[in-house]
């Protein structure tokens, strides 16, 4: 059997709706109707000649074809993106100092500012990692271009918004226990009062079994199975166990991040990246769903 040519937007309509698990999201994320996808997803699986979802009264499931289609489909979305901004993007030449939270510099959120200096060859860029009240602390003392840090009610609220889910995170043998063992992070992490506070709401005693500053080493701690961790979908690892209401614990919130730049007036280079960061956002950072991770969407921007 021979398959037929993919077009852009019929792959696009696909990775939506596996993205985001429901025709109706997908149609707005694309900002096209309900109908218009799902006419596009049949148009695609007659060029493929397979069924690439199953659909069911309530769920979704990627086939195998579909699961196979889906890892190449964002490489093919994730090369036309960048080729789009590379011909549309003004020549930028300088050097650009940026500021990350720790637990996505081993995500997909660093590949925005990696694709981005692959698209303007000629530009520089310095990143520094740490927690967000540092990052601020360095954007007051103007040692950063732009970074992008949990929000803070001490700075006006950002026009652009992306929400991260934070999860209770275990090692895959770890079997929770009274007083229940925590892995936190030092003041002035925001996560240790949320972390105290879903815990007190649910009755739940606790005790601080590790503190540290790094991401990596909590990471470490939560695989050996020595506590449970409050961590950002950016920070799971493969072979975690989340941890959820049915298993006693209480749902958390999500965090807020949003994109910070200095007072003083920017180069050009740091506004088009502010411009044009969450668009980068949405591209580089694919939802995982029922149909993709069995896991909960990681960001959306608000």
């Amino acid at each position: 059997m021979t398959v037929g040519r993919f077009n852009i937007e019929l792959l696009e309509a696909f990775v939506a709706v596996a993205e985001t698990g429901n025709v109706t999201l997908a149609g707005g994320k694309l900002n096209r109707t309900q109908p218009c996808v799902s006419t596009q997803l049949r148009r695609l699986e007659d060029r493929v000649g397979k069924p690439l979802i199953e659909r069911a009264a309530r769920t979704m499931e990627l086939t195998p074809a579909g699961r196979i289609l889906y890892q190449h489909a964002r490489d093919i979305l994730k090369s036309h993106e960048e080729a789009r901004l590379r011909l549309s993007a003004p020549e930028l030449t300088g050097t650009v100092h940026v500021g990350l939270p720790e637990w996505s510099t081993t995500g997909q959120l660093q590949s925005i500012f990696c694709d981005f200096v692959r698209i303007h060859p000629n530009v520089k860029l310095e990143m520094t990692v740490a927690d967000s009240a540092t990052l601020h602390e360095k954007l007051s003392g103007n040692e950063l271009n732009l970074a992008i840090a949990l929000v803070t009610p001490s700075k006006p609220e950002p026009a652009s918004v992306v929400e991260e889910q934070l999860h209770w995170a275990a090692g895959e043998t770890f079997i929770p226990g009274d007083p229940l063992p925590l892995i936190l992070f030092p003041e002035p992490c925001p996560f240790r009062d949320i972390s105290f506070r879903a815990l007190a709401s649910a009755g739940r005693q606790w005790v601080e079994r590790i503190t540290t500053t790094s991401v990596a080493a909590a990471q470490v701690a939560v695989t050996s199975g020595a506590g449970v961790c409050c961590l950002p979908s950016g920070a799971i690892l493969e072979g975690f166990k989340i941890l959820r209401e049915q298993d006693g614990f209480p749902a958390l919130p999500a965090t807020r991040l949003a994109v910070y730049t200095p007072a003083k007036a920017q180069s050009p280079i740091v506004d088009y990246l502010e411009d044009h960061l969450s668009e980068l956002l949405q591209n580089a950072i694919p939802s995982r769903t029922v149909l993709t991770a069995k896991s909960p969407p990681e960001l959306r921007v608000v």
